[in-house]
């Protein structure tokens, strides 16, 4: 059984000077917001809701070929960067994304987690711990 204090996630997003934290509850809010984790160039948007199998997450990442896309495992936090390059002479650098998902303790299968990356967005399905199961610790998770 899952205290309620254990179930609040959090997104933690940075912007060149801005930085950002959202927080929700993994069991009963769906987290949607407009230009969260992009350092620089046109921004973005990402989503985070409850699922039945778990949490899905969406990240726009624009111009970000799969081969430069990132996803950490820290503790219960996932990392996830996106790196571009610069493609005209004209753009002052390449778009470049870096943000955090501060997950709830001991709920979410991280050693599941199925991350793919298609057109410029990231989806991610972190399936929930079921009662009796336990998570793997793992570093990285691999996009497809």
């Amino acid at each position: 059984m899952f205290d309620s204090n254990d179930e609040m996630c959090s997104i933690n997003s940075h912007g060149g000077s801005m930085s950002r934290t959202d927080q929700f509850n993994a069991r009963t809010y769906d987290q949607i917001t407009d230009y969260p984790w992009q350092r620089e160039g046109p921004q973005g948007t990402y989503e985070a809701k409850r699922v039945d199998e778990g949490l899905f997450v969406r990240v726009d990442m624009p111009g970000i070929d799969k081969k430069k896309v990132k996803i950490n495992v820290e503790d219960d936090s996932l990392i996830i960067k996106g790196e571009g390059v610069k493609e005209s002479e004209h753009e002052c650098s390449g778009r470049t994304y870096v943000g955090s998902i501060d997950l709830c303790p001991n709920f979410f299968k991280l050693d599941e987690a199925k991350a793919e990356m298609r057109n410029g967005v990231l989806r991610l399905l972190i399936p929930k711990i079921k009662d009796g199961q336990q998570s793997k610790t793992i570093s990285e998770i691999s996009v497809d």
